[in-house]
């Protein structure tokens, strides 16, 4: 699933089932009382540090909760509807990709195995739609594996098929279905499912697939496959027949956050490619070996060590800004029913103060600043959700050691049972980082 656009992207299609919303910009809120909410006198606000990393709440640890099967002889099929003006260039793309260092960073570690590249699938004859359904389009894959249009079935392969900028995939709306359907290109970039075929002589086999609308530029065609090739294959069958779920398909993978920190999947989902997202424009990056813009990814070996969680690494120390929630709290709701993992307990119209831990894992050339947002509001405020949560800093900005104190009050009721979302955003010289928390009445 991607989110390059400030829109919904399929994993945060579920996140939206799940909590009610999804993603947008990280700017600071003009509405974030970045002022003095003093904290006292006698609070610790550490000092700047040259001992990296200062202490810190961890990150989290993407987890296989359903002991759900990776792909690990994955091997990518293109599959393209006559006269697709970039086939060339994303046939040299997969070919590349089988040899370069990227494919090893970012999968390797979840037992996926080396990339192959299977060729190209040509839809002689078929002309593409001008607009097709997520349901109608798994249908049609189905259809097609079981035919043997797509070649000898493979339940190793991710077959990737590209659309032109012609064709609008639509999905349900995220939010409610009173709304209408939401559509490629305006709402989503591209997504991975799967769908079970009964081939050969039994039941049925679930075949991972990738839908890969052309959004812009060749560099965001390869950027998103690259994404999704990264996630279907560490979570190969991420639904039940295409119906997308809080807890994903009975046989996802690597498919969210430890419980800890469920709150994160909020910001773009929860899989490999879409924790790193709320990285901003870092994500992506061009390999010499490769060529082409392809997307980061979420490394646990990485995050466990305090370094920048989205590999391949990138240039530069990365640094982050924690919240310290200490609490194990509970939230009940119709979207995602009881849950619980660490936040914060704040009734409705009172105040309370936290702790932000600084941290870099090298010098930083100075400090980087903090702001605060209500993360349903921001992301969401165009389905009409209102910032039930207000912030006060006693600093704004800080580095590596020191410790700022964010003062968040709980302003209305919650759209999701009694629980609120909030992220503290972390930018320095154009790079973001993002640390999202949660509030519980």
């Amino acid at each position: 699933m991607t989110d390059i656009l400030p829109i919904v992207s399929k994993a945060v299609f579920l996140s939206v089932l799940a909590w009610g919303c999804d993603g947008g910009s990280q700017q600071a809120d003009a509405g974030d009382d970045a002022s003095s909410a003093d904290a006292g006198a006698d609070v610790d606000n550490g000092a700047p540090s040259t001992s990296y990393p200062a202490p810190h709440p961890p990150l989290p640890q993407l987890v296989n909760a359903s002991k759900g099967p990776v792909l690990t002889s994955p091997k990518v099929y293109l599959v393209f509807y006559p006269g697709y003006a970039w086939e060339a260039q994303l046939q040299a793309m997969a070919q590349k990709m089988t040899t370069s260092t990227y494919w090893s960073a970012v999968a390797s570690e979840y037992g996926v195995g080396a990339l192959s590249y299977g060729g190209t699938i040509d839809l002689t004859g078929q002309t593409p739609p001008a607009s097709i359904t997520q349901a109608d389009l798994q249908t049609w894959v189905g259809s097609e594996i079981q035919s043997g249009a797509f070649g000898t079935p493979d339940p190793q392969a991710i077959y990737t098929i590209v659309f032109p900028s012609t064709t609008t995939i639509s999905q349900p709306n995220p939010v409610s279905a009173l709304f209408g359907t939401v559509d490629s290109c305006k709402a989503f970039t591209g997504y991975h499912d799967n769908v079970g075929v009964a081939v050969g002589d039994g039941g049925m086999t679930d075949f991972a697939y990738a839908v890969i609308p052309t959004c812009g530029a060749l560099s965001s065609v390869t950027s998103t496959i690259s994404h999704e090739w990264v996630e279907a294959a560490t979570d190969p069958q991420v639904t039940s027949g295409g119906t997308f779920t809080l807890t994903g398909g009975p046989n996802a993978a690597f498919y969210g956050p430890d419980g800890d920190h469920a709150v994160w999947a909020l910001l773009g989902g929860g899989e490999a490619a879409d924790l790193c997202e709320p990285e901003g424009a870092s994500i992506d990056i061009t390999p010499t070996d490769l060529a082409a813009r392809v997307q980061r990814s979420w490394s646990n070996v990485a995050a466990a060590a305090s370094h920048d969680p989205c590999v391949p690494g990138i240039s530069g120390a990365f640094f982050d800004s924690a919240p310290v929630l200490g609490e194990t709290v509970t939230f009940t709701s119709a979207f995602t029913g009881t849950v619980t993992t660490k936040g914060v307990t704040i009734a409705q119209g009172e105040s309370k103060t936290i702790e932000v831990d600084l941290f870099s894992d090298g010098d930083t050339g100075g400090p980087w600043t903090v702001s605060a947002d209500d993360v349903l509001a921001k992301y969401y405020g165009s389905y009409g959700l209102k910032p039930t949560l207000s912030f006060a800093w006693d600093r704004t900005q800080g580095q590596n050691g020191e410790k700022l104190h964010l003062t968040i009050t709980v302003t209305g009721a919650s759209p999701v049972g009694s629980a609120h979302a909030f992220m503290i955003t972390s930018q320095l010289k154009g790079r973001v980082a993002v640390w999202p928390g949660l509030v519980v009445e």
